[in-house]
């Protein structure tokens, strides 16, 4: 069982966070089951988005841009983008299906500065050519990218998927073959799947008037299925790779009891895992990276720590038995003491709870702001700004009488 004494809380905050989601389109080129973002008004320009870029320097701290969309790849000016961003002293991500991903743009990327990549693959995307493929079959196409990005190097590398009741089982399969690809792959990110139904659901937006909920891509008529939350992530992934432990958390806005972002980090070779890092080298890295940096610490840009990780092992008892670890396999085989040492993230989002009064729960300190209209909002529910002027609750029909809607 979780207990939140256990893990370091990210000292991230709205005006001090290491994210910033600056969304270049809404278009995208595949639609994905659990997408939030729905095509109402096309490429931004350039010139807003360099406006966007500097706005979020200016009051977000950040040490990463996550450049995201719609799918940002197809926007015809995201090489531009990446190299203003890097101009800036920050680092250019882009969060991507990676449909549009030719060894040419990647190279292109790079030359601009591009910082890394997170690449959206899962079962549920509806691509040509995979659909009816398990996540196991899609680790193919996983492969496929990851050695592309390996070939042009110096780039690092995050996947992460969405976790539906259907394919809450086959995280395994995805954790395993990113293990293998310790080399190559920085991180795996899993994102609970979370959606309202307007069979059982009223949405209320300004004025206590009702709108209409379907309008939102991330609405379906019913489900009738169990919401997979973060502590379920954690234990599938526990009990199957026991030398994995998370070691930072952020809360939720509502229960006090949210893992809404679980981060931890493992540590390994190519031939063994060791174990991973725990909350106080969380702690050490996110406070050392704000003293050194002057801004808080999202993506490590190399995996490639080495040895040197365990340093750290002295003050950090979950480190520590990871070092032991280490110790008796070059006991055992001696040329493991050259071997690199290689640290892999593995990232749990719990997605918005909706609450019995119509709230709700959000990321405590959410990495994912975006700007909408000169300010701050949650990403993932930035549609209903663009719909209905703002946030919407939504209630149980049972709990409210449903007047017609917008």
């Amino acid at each position: 069982m979780l207990e939140k004494r256990d893990y370091f809380r990210l000292p991230w905050s709205l005006n001090d966070n290491p994210i910033a989601w600056v969304e270049v389109t809404d278009i995208c080129n595949i639609h994905c089951e659990g997408c939030y973002r729905q095509h109402m008004t096309g490429h931004k320009s350039l010139e807003q988005l360099k406006e966007e870029v500097r706005f979020f320097i200016k009051w977000r701290n950040p040490d990463n841009f996550s450049i995201a969309g719609g799918e940002p790849l197809i926007h015809p000016n995201i090489v531009e983008l990446v190299a203003y961003i890097a101009e800036q002293g920050v680092k250019p991500v882009i969060l991507t299906n990676a449909m549009a991903l030719t060894p040419q743009l990647l190279h292109e990327l790079k030359r601009a500065g591009l910082a890394g990549f997170t690449m959206h693959i899962d079962s549920h995307q509806g691509r040509p050519q995979w659909k009816d493929k398990t996540e196991k079959e899609h680790n193919e196409l996983r492969q496929h990218y990851a050695d592309m990005v390996a070939a042009e190097g110096g780039i690092y590398l995050v996947f992460n998927s969405t976790v539906y009741p259907s394919t809450y089982h086959e995280i395994p399969d995805v954790v395993r073959w990113g293990r293998a690809n310790i080399e190559k792959v920085q991180g795996l990110v899993f994102i609970t799947y979370r959606t309202a139904t307007t069979s059982d659901h009223v949405s209320i937006g300004g004025a206590d008037q009702v709108v209409d909920l379907s309008k939102l891509s991330y609405t379906r008529e019913s489900f009738d299925d169990h919401f997979v939350t973060s502590p379920e992530v954690y234990r599938i992934i526990k009990e199957n790779f026991p030398e994995y432990e998370a070691a930072g958390y952020l809360g939720g806005t509502i229960r006090h009891d949210s893992y809404k972002w679980l981060i931890g980090a493992m540590v390994g070779s190519k031939r063994q895992m060791y174990g991973s890092v725990g909350k106080t080298t969380m702690e050490l890295a996110q406070s050392a990276h704000h003293i050194w940096k002057g801004r808080y610490l999202a993506y490590l840009t190399s995996s490639k720590i080495g040895s040197k990780i365990f340093l750290l092992s002295p003050f950090d008892k979950i480190l520590r038995q990871a070092w032991k670890k280490r110790f008796a396999d070059v006991l055992r085989h001696p040329g493991q003491l050259f071997s690199q040492v290689y640290v892999q993230s593995i990232g749990i989002i719990q997605a918005p709870d909706l609450m019995a009064d119509g709230r709700a729960d959000m990321c405590d300190s959410c990495p994912d702001i975006t700007i909408y209209e000169g300010k701050f909002i949650n990403s993932c529910r930035m549609d209903e700004y663009r719909l209905f002027g703002g946030f919407v609750s939504v209630l149980e029909k049972k709990d409210q009488e449903e007047p017609a809607a917008q």
